[in-house]
């Protein structure tokens, strides 16, 4: 793999703006969003694409940032997409579950995504993520494993049934560049159709069936882009 500048000299630029409780919004053109069903959370986000993620007895915890569309588009009718990023944990305890990578929603239909490089939890992900196990697919030069599901919850068009597509990188990475259509692609073979695009965002989310999860997760580095 080429040299990627960024896993070694990224650092937060551009303005800033901190949210302490549940917001979408946008800084230069970013997409942004805080979200927590519980707990003593903030996130800090910039111009530049990269954020900074602190939770604090936090139940589930969601901070992103990247494209925000309109759902009026497949992701074929946007084009190829792509993310930047770097990973760096400072600290985090009782987390029970983690995802870090690349998450976003459609519409039409009701779909929540994961691409998942890394994790906060001691342990990556399970089987348990999904009531459907696709096997393994190596995705973008890595070996992924493939998970649906169907879940009944908080969505972005409020509780209700939606489906759930999980990529979960075998080996966690803090760095890289994950080619989110070559994702899209192998749902799509394997019938886990995805509908138009609400938002492609660097995600760091982190939380604990039990509650009380806390913890900070920092990216320096953080950016969803069309083409090269």
């Amino acid at each position: 793999a080429e040299f990627q500048s960024f896993c070694s000299s990224a650092s937060h630029s551009g303005q800033s703006v901190k949210v302490t409780g549940n917001k979408v919004g946008t800084i230069g053109g970013v997409g942004y969003e805080l979200w927590a069903d519980s707990g003593n959370n903030s996130a800090t986000f910039y111009s530049d694409g990269s954020f900074s993620c602190t939770f604090q007895n936090a139940g589930d915890y969601l901070c992103r940032s990247g494209l925000s569309f309109d759902s009026t588009k497949t992701p074929s009718q946007i084009g190829r997409m792509k993310a930047d990023f770097k990973l760096v944990k400072q600290n985090s305890s009782n987390v029970g579950y983690s995802y870090v990578g690349v998450y976003g929603w459609t519409r039409s239909p009701l779909v929540e995504y994961y691409i998942v490089d890394n994790w906060l939890s001691p342990f990556p992900p399970g089987d348990w993520v999904g009531n459907k196990k696709h096997g393994s697919f190596t995705i973008d030069g890595a070996q992924y494993t493939v998970y649906e599901n169907t879940r009944t919850g908080p969505s972005i068009d409020g509780d209700t049934t939606f489906n759930q597509y999980f990529s979960i990188r075998q080996q966690a990475r803090d760095c890289g560049t994950i080619d989110i259509s070559a994702h899209f692609d192998q749902w799509e073979k394997l019938g886990m159709t995805m509908g138009k695009l609400h938002e492609a965002k660097v995600l760091g989310e982190a939380g604990n069936v039990n509650g009380g999860a806390s913890g900070t997760a920092d990216f320096p580095y953080a950016k969803v882009y069309i083409g090269d």
